[in-house]
């Protein structure tokens, strides 16, 4: 019998799920549909191009199974009932098929977990949309893949040219065994829990007691309190005040995209000595500002950003699985300026971003393994249950992610990606994420929010874009740029 045990990053994806969170990322594409093929044509010639590749993924076609009462890390292993009929679907917006009933399709799709008996990853093909465009929503759970692996590894299911390549030839044509039983799975990791039953509260006694040395190293972030390093330190997990856009999510999501091009980013973020992740900062932090002045409500202290960073070594940003970290930014929506509010993001994330990334290099990683799977889950249960995320300090106010994208345009089964915008999860009190894919000349914004607390989402993309278009717009002076490090 033939499975793998998941990392415990990995892992901690599936443990800590929940209905009103799936932890699942994507992306949805926009194609340009220049032939004649009817809707039910291209689909099918999509499907079977997908299918064909299918074998050059593995995750693709293997199933995750979590030990009975989560007792051991959950394990993958290939489905030997595995059909493609339910991983690339149909699926149709409404008339008159324009970017909000698109939008709302995917605020919809992210809004559903994955079926856990099947391979956790889904492509949605979307018809329906005026002007006979083509859309694709491609989702994955996090436990298989991060911003960075999904990228690279999915790229496999494009090519790079009009011409639909070859698909590589199938190593190994077995038939996969038959998957392990619950009982099977508890056996292999649960003996000295039936040898002795005291076991299990050694297990969960000392997974409390790792996790909580690491949490207390994080907490110590904010111990230096003096000018100079309050500006490297990291910033502590109890620093983030509670806004109206942190809570316990609700289980409907929307979904919004934001564009901007990223020649003219460089070219804006360059003449202020900035760098295109300053850019996107400072744009979502003036964003968030203007939504709470809209809200009328007052901020005492910053806005935290939690960001993941990518820790894995160079070369393997296609290997599956999660390898990534986080750091806590603050996004200094406090500054009012946009110029200011830019310098200030600039200043800091040059003088503090190499110590974050330090120390916090295998945070999340050191956190999953030492708390482990049963923590893990009754912890992700709890919270969500007893809905503590609306009363518990917020770890942060936002998710703001950027994933790198291919330089180069891509195409699906003939068709050119016209656009592509990025997917992320909702995830501990933290009901708004935003994700910036860069895709050839463009930059992409994608919004994901709980429907509940932030239902004014598309007002939040506005007030980013037009924080976007002073950048983009004004120029600058070197009066403006004293102080700035080039």
């Amino acid at each position: 019998m033939t499975y793998e045990a998941l990392d415990p990053l990995d892992s901690a994806f599936v443990t800590l799920e929940v209905p009103s969170a799936p932890l699942h990322i994507g992306v949805i594409i926009e194609l340009d549909v220049a032939d004649d093929l009817d809707p039910k044509s291209r689909f099918d010639v999509i499907k079977a191009n997908v299918a064909a590749r299918v074998h050059e993924i593995p995750v693709l076609t293997q199933r995750i199974l979590r030990t009975p009462f989560d007792l051991a890390w959950p394990v993958r292993a290939a489905d030997p009932d595995f059909d493609i009929d339910f991983h690339v679907v149909r699926r149709a917006v409404p008339s008159p098929g324009g970017e909000a009933e698109l939008d709302a399709l995917v605020g919809r799709v992210m809004s559903r977990e994955l079926v856990p008996d099947r391979p956790l990853w889904e492509l949605n093909v979307i018809e329906g949309l005026a002007d006979g465009r083509a859309a694709i929503v491609l989702k994955i759970h996090h436990a298989l893949a991060d911003g960075v692996s999904g990228a690279a590894t999915f790229a496999r299911l494009f090519d790079i040219s009009p011409s639909v390549r070859e698909p590589a030839p199938r190593l190994d044509d077995v038939a996969p065994e038959p998957l392990p039983t619950p009982l099977e799975l508890l056996s292999r990791t649960a003996g000295e829990l039936l040898r002795r039953p005291g076991a299990l509260v050694d297990v969960v006694a000392a997974g409390m007691e790792r996790a909580a040395d690491v949490i207390e190293r994080v907490a110590r972030g904010a111990d230096d309190d003096n000018d100079d390093a309050s500006e490297r330190r990291q910033l502590s997990i109890f620093e983030a005040q509670r806004t109206s856009i942190n809570g316990t999510p609700g289980h409907s999501k929307k979904f919004t995209r934001l564009r901007v091009d990223l020649n003219q980013v460089k070219v804006a973020t360059k003449a202020r000595g900035a760098s295109v992740t300053d850019f996107v900062m400072a744009t979502v932090s003036g964003g968030l500002r203007r939504l709470f002045d809209a809200r009328g409500e007052v901020l005492t202290k910053d806005v935290i950003a939690f960001v993941p960073i990518n820790v894995r070594r160079q070369g393997a940003e296609d290997e599956m699985g999660n390898q990534i970290s986080a750091m806590l930014l603050g996004l200094r929506a406090d500054i009012e300026d946009p110029e200011e509010r830019i310098r200030a993001i600039t200043h800091a994330q040059a003088a503090a971003a190499e110590q974050q990334r330090e120390q916090s290099a295998k945070l999340l990683m050191n956190l999953a393994a030492a708390a482990g799977p049963t923590i893990t889950s009754a912890a992700g249960r709890s919270l969500a249950a007893l809905e503590l995320y609306d009363h518990l300090p917020p770890v942060a106010n936002v998710v703001v992610s950027s994933v790198p994208g291919p330089p180069i345009p891509l195409w699906l089964s003939g068709h050119k990606v016209a656009t592509a915008a990025p997917l992320g999860p909702l995830m501990a009190g933290l009901a708004l994420n935003v994700t910036v894919f860069g895709y050839v000349d463009q930059l992409e914004y994608g919004l994901l929010g709980c429907a509940r607390l932030i239902p004014e989402l598309a007002d939040l993309r506005d007030y980013i874009a037009e924080e976007a278009d002073y950048f983009l717009k004004t120029p600058v002076n070197d009066e403006e740029l004293v102080g700035i490090d080039s």
